[in-house]
C-alpha cells in the first residue's frame, strides 16, 4: 500500500500515512479540520528483495529447469501408483 504526505492547512501538521492510491483524506489527524489538508509530493519507497547480480532470464531458466524436473518426479510417482 502506498505511503502519502499530508499537510494540514489550519494547524500546519504534516505526518506519512498509507491508503490506497484512489482513496484521499479528509479530516486532519491532530485538530480535526475538514477540506484542510494537502498531499504532499513525495518520493516512492520500494524494496528490492535481492541483488540484481543475476539477470532476469537466468533466474527465470532456473524456475522453469526446477519446475520440469518437479513435474518429471510427479509423473514418474503417478505411473508407479497405476
Amino acid at each position: 500500500m502506498p505511503r502519502y504526505a499530508y499537510r494540514c492547512g489550519a494547524c500546519n501538521n504534516e505526518y506519512l500515512t498509507m491508503h490506497a492510491s484512489h482513496d484521499t483524506l479528509e479530516v486532519c489527524e491532530k485538530c480535526g479540520s475538514r477540506d484542510a489538508l494537502t498531499r504532499l509530493l513525495t518520493v516512492p519507497a520500494y524494496k528490492i528483495k535481492r541483488p540484481m547480480t543475476e539477470k532476469v532470464g537466468t533466474i527465470t531458466e532456473d524456475f522453469i529447469e526446477e519446475s520440469r524436473k518437479d513435474l518429471k518426479k510427479q509423473r514418474g510417482e503417478l505411473h508407479k501408483k497405476r
